[in-house]
């Protein structure tokens, strides 16, 4: 099977010859011509690795790498950022961000493909020691780690959890993991005013209640559905035997707990330090993130869900709302928010 490369470059001849080159050289390919289509893609094709111009027109590299390291199918992707020398100034941010590497435009092919070689090499000697070989630890996405649960481990009735309804509250005992089927959930903590604030958006393919699982006897969140939701319990004794002993599972799992802890501590520093504004817009483009398999930019949210998630009062995110609207950077239709510029919100600093 190849190793598939997304290239995500607006000038139409690199973005040609790149694809070129890289089918030649036995790689399968897939093209996008500005970030929004790149990140499209980048949805449905699952490449094993991202190359991705910095200044594009509709959404920047930034933004595209932001709103890949959200999702749970494309966060571990090796992405390499392709940048003119007068940017390198900007290159910093991109590492920053998460970026594996860089190169400057233009490149020597042999450089290149050497540069794509050694990221897809370094990206599959991480995996741990165990019975499954590097690569296929590496590649495994949720949907492909759900798929891979046995039977025995799916027997369970599903349950369909209304929206708004309650799947489990911190402090229950834990007795279950959920695979979601379909649907939305939303965690939430109670912090030390007594407000809700929301810490995490659960959707397919994501299973419910690992980290609690391997925590101890207690939930260490609240979840609820955020639309319909339908999910398989599985007991928690039976999914912990299965993760410890598949290395794929366990390698999955620990990578994701891991990037959660780092959106975690990012979140906190922002509600610590950041304005109002900018915790709406980080929200804003979580949910553009969240919502990304609906190939638009439409986003069912109730204005109290909205400020669980952003962390302040509802009277507070309705008047921002009205000042992003006047910005050009929204819409609104009813409970829905339309968003006109991802990028505008991502980049915002005041």
């Amino acid at each position: 099977m190849k190793i598939k490369i997304l290239i995500i470059e607006d000038n139409q001849d690199v973005r040609e010859n790149l694809s070129e080159l890289l089918t030649l050289s036995g790689y399968e390919t897939r093209t996008a011509m500005n970030g929004k289509l790149g990140v499209e893609t980048a949805m449905t094709f699952i490449p094993d690795l991202i190359l991705c111009d910095i200044m594009m027109p509709e959404m920047d590299g930034y933004t595209v790498l932001r709103i890949l390291s959200k999702n749970e199918m494309l966060a571990d992707i090796p992405f390499i950022f392709l940048t003119a020398k007068t940017e390198l100034v900007d290159v910093r941010r991109g590492m920053t961000l998460g970026a594996d590497d860089y190169i400057t435009k233009p490149f020597d092919d042999v450089e290149l493909l050497d540069t794509i070689e050694m990221r897809l090499r370094k990206h599959h000697s991480h995996a741990p020691s165990g019975s499954a070989s590097p690569s296929i630890i590496n590649q495994s996405t949720g949907e492909q780690i759900i798929r891979a649960l046995p039977e025995s481990l799916l027997d369970g009735e599903p349950r369909l959890i209304r929206k708004k309804d309650l799947l489990f509250a911190e402090g229950q005992t834990c007795r279950y993991v959920f695979v979601i089927k379909s649907g939305r959930a939303i965690a939430t903590k109670i912090d030390n005013y007594a407000k809700e604030v929301v810490t995490r958006l659960y959707q397919y393919p994501t299973i419910i209640g690992v980290a609690s699982a391997f925590a101890g006897t207690k939930c260490q969140e609240t979840v609820k559905a955020f639309e319909d939701l339908e999910v398989i319990p599985v007991k928690k004794d039976d999914f912990i035997s299965y993760v410890l002993h598949d290395p794929s599972t366990a390698y999955y799992f620990l990578q994701q707990m891991a990037s959660y802890q780092v959106q975690a501590d990012e979140k906190l520093l922002l509600q610590a330090f950041g304005s109002v504004r900018m915790k709406l817009a980080a929200t804003l483009v979580d949910l553009y993130a969240f919502y990304a398999d609906n190939d638009s930019a439409v986003i069912p949210v109730a204005r109290e869900d909205l400020a669980s998630m952003a962390g302040t009062a509802k009277e507070t995110i309705i008047r921002c709302l009205s000042e992003f609207k006047e910005e050009g950077l929204v819409s609104i239709q009813g409970s829905d928010i339309i968003i006109h510029a991802v990028q505008k919100l991502a980049d915002l600093r005041y």
